[in-house]
């Protein structure tokens, strides 16, 4: 039996009320300098092809062999085709991609998430081969999963509290509807359609869209839902505006950059921040504070507007001469911020250009979780601005603690662990964690820190004794009187585990209302530190400690 053939399709779904000639992006729209061919599709009633040369480019590293051959042929290019065949299907149209298109295309004219919703409505959690993940914090973490075989969702290690589905590929249930698929905003399918089979894969595909079948095996991905109405979204990017303001003047701001998509660093990356006058200043990687520099540099007076259309970040690899537009600056911002008072507040997140609306019911246990942690008051208020100044503060006016702050210890047979036992450890036998909750690292690394520093004191043999000369040795610099070593086990003891206790101090500006708190998903990483320090046996609590609003304050109360 001869083999079927089967053929590869890239899709995309056009926003509804887009038309066929406004998806293409300023330069290649009809009437634009690089237009495409418009052409006919005869199969299909209202189908219509547009194709052309995408690109045509000397290579950039053309200059680099002629230094060594100067005669090359001066006839040497790289170049792109591409074509996108748009069909209509059910009230909608779908756009069928070939070749370099993509770069011709306005992303803003499909709708996001297409060819995700479509792959986790075909595949079930059995069946996965791939999945691509991300974290939005002030360090985003974004993750490639991939399996020999289809595997089971558990494979993928995905942490359904703080992990966005960004990419999923698998084996459909329905073999009939396609061998393969694969999708973010765009699905890519192998199937055994035809060319004149066309429509029916539309339909097909249009159809599988619309389902909800996702919600069987993947109803996590509904805890962070995409907002779509423009009201809110024009509201959103008030706050963001208003963040990025106050950074520009100096002030804090829970606002960061992140790549939208996994980068492949290996090839090297030079960027540029462009759009508003910067004229290509060169930087090795995304971040807020260089972006902000350069607005102010520039004198940048617009508004979101024009940030969210105008501004974006070009890039070349090592091995490129010409830097290309890559992402909109708008794509790169992770914010959280809500909307909403009086207990009628909605939390929402950017992230990769897309608003997230975090569904109430999730919100609600994880406020849950967090009221029942104990809240503890052992720092209290501070006047000191960030966590080096209250560190050396405490140092210096606190005898029931004593400092641990950059002391290094590698647990036994690991050479360059450098694991930072606590900032302080109490009289009280608290192992004391402290965090600058506005500065541009992650709150959620302190998380990490503390149930890594407690599994190596409860485990570990060499990190026990080790930790305790330390302590001996630091207390005995220390004016007081506690001998804080003796509040330790002996090298042959069992650390009592309810003796002692994890306590994170995080560094917090107050609200309006004067309260303090700390980002939503600050809170949904602390539940998985909490819940493993649970598991320790050894007890954990919080402490807000309150900074000054501004440095002004700082000032009056000094």
């Amino acid at each position: 039996m001869p083999r079927v053939k089967h053929y590869q399709f890239n899709m995309r779904l056009l926003r509804a009320g887009r038309t066929a000639a406004t998806a293409f992006g300023p330069s290649f729209a009809p009437g634009e300098p690089r237009e495409l061919e418009q052409r006919p599709w005869e199969s299909i009633d209202g189908a219509t092809l547009y194709v052309g040369q995408i690109y045509n480019n000397p290579p950039g590293w053309t200059d680099f062999i002629r230094t060594g051959s100067p005669d090359l042929p001066g006839d040497l290019f790289a170049s792109g085709a591409g074509a996108v065949l748009f069909v209509p299907s059910g009230g909608r149209i779908l756009a069928i991609c070939f070749g370099h298109v993509h770069i011709a295309l306005n992303d803003d004219a499909f709708v996001r998430q297409f060819g995700l919703k479509v792959t986790l409505n075909a595949v079930s959690r059995e069946q996965l081969r791939s999945l691509d993940t991300a974290t939005p914090d002030a360090v985003t973490v974004q993750k490639r999963v991939q399996t020999s075989k289809d595997s089971d969702l558990q494979a993928f290690g995905v942490d359904m509290y703080r992990d966005l589905a960004r990419v999923a590929a698998g084996t459909p249930k329905d073999k009939d509807f396609a061998q393969f698929v694969a999708g973010k905003d765009a699905l890519k399918v192998i199937a055994k359609d035809k060319p004149d089979q066309v429509q029916a894969l539309c339909d097909r595909m249009l159809a599988m869209y619309l389902l909800e079948d996702y919600k069987a095996d993947f109803s996590w991905v509904d805890r962070m839902q995409m907002v779509s109405e423009k009201d809110v979204i024009a509201q959103l990017d008030k706050k963001l505006f208003e963040a990025l303001d106050k950074l520009r003047a100096g002030e804090n701001a829970d606002l960061h950059m992140s790549p939208p998509e996994i980068v492949d660093y290996t090839e090297g990356n030079q960027l540029h921040y462009n759009g508003f006058g910067s004229n290509g200043s060169d930087f090795e990687s995304l971040s807020i504070e260089d972006y902000v520099d350069e607005l102010n540099r520039c004198d940048f007076d617009g508004e979101v507007i024009e940030l969210k259309e105008k501004h974006y970040i070009s890039a070349k690899k090592d091995n490129e001469e010409k830097f290309d537009q890559k992402w909109k600056v708008y794509d790169c911002f992770i914010f959280e911020t809500s909307l909403g008072e009086n207990g009628n507040e909605k939390h929402y997140v950017l992230f990769a250009g897309c608003w997230y609306c975090v569904d109430q019911d999730f919100k609600a246990e994880v406020d849950e979780a967090y009221d029942a942690l104990e809240k503890v008051n052992i720092v209290g208020p501070t006047t000191c601005l960030n966590e080096r100044t209250l560190i050396e503060e405490l140092v210096n006016t606190r005898d029931d603690l004593l400092k641990l702050d950059q002391q290094k210890i590698n647990p036994k047979g690991v050479k360059y662990g450098n694991l930072e036992p606590c900032d302080f450890f109490s009289a009280s036998r608290e192992f004391i964690h402290l965090k600058d909750g506005h500065s541009s690292g992650s709150i959620s690394h302190l998380w990490s820190q503390g149930v890594v520093s407690a599994e190596a004191f409860l485990t570990d043999h060499d990190f026990k004794v080790k930790l305790r000369r330390i302590v001996k040795s630091e207390s005995d610099k220390k004016a007081g009187g506690t001998a804080f070593e003796e509040l330790l086990p002996m090298a042959a003891q069992k650390p009592i585990r309810t003796d002692f206790k994890v306590v994170y101090g995080i560094m917090r500006k107050p609200y309006k209302d004067g309260s303090l708190g700390l980002p939503f998903f600050s809170k949904v990483s602390l539940q998985a530190a909490v819940k493993r320090l649970e598991e320790f046996g050894i007890p954990v609590a919080l402490e807000l400690i309150q900074k000054p609003a501004s440095d002004a304050e700082a000032g009056e109360d000094e």
